[in-house]
């Protein structure tokens, strides 16, 4: 996790040890940064879906009154949580409202008595109210920065490895800066080094592949959940095109998957996207997934890519055998793992 995101959301749970120099930071990253934006509304609707808030004598009149949210009309429909309603405020006015809470600091209690909120470099500890306790881990944060470039031989044969179809690991191009560092990638075609398969592509992969056994095990028979996100970009295309940007999980066995066989062999999987792509090579555009690994689970592909749309009138038939892509990229792929552990397994023990 960003060091800022750690920042924002220890603020936000009520920490008053922030300086006013992180303070004013955070805010002029909050009014100018759109994905930066987005990824604090996401950890806010998380922080809203923890099961502390169920636990007896929840403050959530105080936690009202302190988003603004006290006078609104509530109903049962699911669009209208709470946590719904926190993303949707800080979508409706990014600037004026979220400015004038942060300016005051008021503490916001986001759980009841019991709530472990750890910020650590690596990981953060939650405890659910008696029920279970929740490790996140980092995986990685990949941008690119060092380390060889991702192979461009499709499906990765070896953890850990990135590759895929063919792409290029570059500085600044196209008016398209990095959003962290010096490099970031460039996916160039839909289609892959000795590539042997006749089936006509069209989306633009990056992938790699991860062993998700020892999270299984330490879970012992609890749940463990995947988070893939990553930072779309492009330098300015015609009207007429359209572009997605995708992310995917697949949980499989021991096997190392074909791409002509990864949707039979999956155990299960997950898609993210950010829908569709803008023409402004000054934004980056984030999407992010997640995915609860099913029983039997050993390895975890994670795939980030470009999915172009038909073009209006174009003929799909018979399709290109492959997409040309002139100026995408992406930066910023990060990968964690939830483990969620029942408290009866552990009754006095805590993750470490």
């Amino acid at each position: 996790m960003h060091p800022d995101l750690q920042i924002f959301l220890h603020a936000w749970t009520g920490g008053t040890d922030v300086s006013d120099s992180d303070r004013k930071r955070l805010l002029q990253r909050l009014e100018n940064e759109a994905v930066f934006r987005a990824e604090c509304a996401e950890e806010i609707r998380m922080l809203g879906m923890i099961k502390a808030v169920q636990a007896a004598g929840p403050r959530w009149l105080e936690m009202h009154d302190a988003l603004g949210l006290s006078t609104a009309v509530t109903d049962d429909s699911p669009t209208d949580d709470l946590a719904s309603r926190v993303l949707n405020l800080v979508q409706t006015h990014p600037h004026s409202r979220l400015k004038a809470r942060w300016l005051s600091w008021r503490p916001v209690t986001m759980a009841a008595a019991g709530l472990v909120f750890g910020l650590l470099s690596a990981s953060m500890v939650f405890g659910f109210a008696g029920r279970s306790l929740e490790k996140v881990v980092s995986l990685f944060k990949e941008s690119f920065e060092s380390g060889p470039a991702p192979l461009v031989t499709g499906v990765p044969q070896t953890l850990n490895q990135w590759s895929g179809d063919f792409s290029e690991t570059i500085d600044a191009q196209q008016g398209v800066k990095p959003k962290d560092g010096r490099r970031m990638v460039r996916l160039l075609r839909s289609d892959f080094e000795g590539k042997t398969s006749s089936k006509p592509t069209r989306q633009a992969d990056l992938i790699r592949v991860v062993d998700v056994r020892p999270f299984l095990r330490e879970a012992d028979g609890g749940e463990v959940v995947m988070t893939l996100s990553a930072l779309f970009n492009a330098a300015p295309f015609p009207e007429a095109e359209s572009y997605d940007g995708v992310v995917t999980l697949w949980a499989l066995d021991a096997s190392f998957p074909t791409e002509e066989s990864l949707m039979e062999d999956a155990l299960a999987h997950s898609v993210g996207m950010c829908r569709p792509l803008d023409r402004d090579p000054a934004t980056w555009q984030s999407a992010s997934t997640r995915l609860l690994l099913p029983p039997g689970t050993e390895m975890v592909l994670l795939k980030v890519s470009f999915s172009p749309k038909p073009e209006s009138g174009e003929s799909l038939s018979p399709p290109p055998d492959h997409v040309t892509f002139a100026g995408h990229f992406v930066d910023d792929v990060r990968a964690s793992i939830s483990i969620r552990k029942p408290v009866g397994n552990r009754r006095n023990q805590a993750l470490r």
